[in-house]
Order: structure tokens, then C-alpha cells, then sequence
């Protein structure tokens, strides 16, 4: 049974001889009801900061929720954005391995086909100085033949100028 002050107030005791003085006991229930009135109050008073501070904890943890839910989901954003980061500077490294290797290919190409032209033109080269050597010996022997030719005519002509003066 739950006692109220009314209750303690309006509660009569048995009256017996030998009993206790009825205004000591009056004034004592008072006190006790003012006492147990008190207290309900703070109860009452505490029971609603109760409820209030509840209601906050209830506001304060559901932010709470909305608070680690968006951490979490930054947190995700934040891997997608490394891995995607990382990703692309590995796209951008493959592409510029394969750009590398086009233009070490290239170069070696080119090489290869500059030192084939080299050669080409060392044998033109050697051609042409063949074709300028040939060239001045048939020259050569020309003048040489012409020379003799000249010299035996001149021989020709001395024997000649010499049976004419006989």
C-alpha cells in the first residue's frame, strides 16, 4: 500500500489507557506528512528533470547516430576518393609506361633506320669515289694514250721532215 501524507494526516489511532500523548503523536504525523509531502515534491521534481534529461539523451544520442552515420559514410567518401586517386595515378602511370615504350621504340626504329641511311651513304660514298677514281684513270689513259699518240707523231714527224731533207 502506498502511504500519501493525506493519509498519514487523516489516519486515526485506537485510544487505549496507557497510550501515547495524542497531541505528541498528532504533531509527529504532521511532521511525518509534511516530511513525506516534501519528498514527493522532490520525487515529482526529480521525476521531471528525469524525463527532461531522458528527452535530451534521446535528442543527444540520435544526433549521435546522425553524427556517426555521416563520420561513416565521410569515411567512405574519403576510401572511395584514395582508391579512386589511386586508380587514376595507376591509369596515368600505365599510360605513361606505354607512352615510354612507344617512344623507346620509336628511337630504336629511328636508329636503326639511321644507321641503315649511314650505311647507304657510305657506299654511295665509296661508289662515287670508285666511279671518280675510275673516272680519272680512264682520264689518265686517255692523256697517256693521246701522249703517245702525240709522241709517235712527233716521231712520224721527225722522220717525215727528216726524208724530206734528203
Amino acid at each position: 500500500m502506498k502511504l500519501t501524507p493525506l493519509d498519514i494526516r487523516q489516519h486515526n489511532f485506537k485510544k487505549r489507557v496507557r497510550g501515547y500523548d495524542p497531541d505528541d503523536v498528532d504533531t509527529f504525523l504532521e511532521l511525518a506528512a509534511e516530511a513525506l509531502e516534501e519528498a514527493a515534491k522532490k520525487v515529482h521534481i526529480f521525476e521531471e528533470k528525469l524525463n527532461r534529461m531522458s528527452h535530451r539523451l534521446e535528442e543527444h544520442e540520435g544526433r549521435e547516430k546522425v553524427l556517426k552515420e555521416t563520420l561513416t559514410t565521410a569515411q567512405k567518401m574519403v576510401e572511395d576518393i584514395k582508391n579512386n586517386a589511386r586508380k587514376e595515378a595507376e591509369l596515368i602511370v600505365s599510360e605513361a609506361n606505354i607512352r615510354a615504350d612507344e617512344i623507346i621504340s620509336n628511337a630504336q626504329q629511328r636508329v636503326v633506320e639511321l644507321r641503315e641511311e649511314i650505311q647507304q651513304l657510305k657506299r654511295q660514298r665509296l661508289e662515287f669515289q670508285s666511279g671518280i677514281k675510275s673516272l680519272l684513270e680512264y682520264h689518265s689513259k686517255l692523256i697517256q694514250m693521246e701522249e703517245e699518240d702525240a709522241a709517235k707523231k712527233d716521231v712520224d714527224d721527225e722522220k717525215v721532215r727528216f726524208l724530206q731533207k734528203q
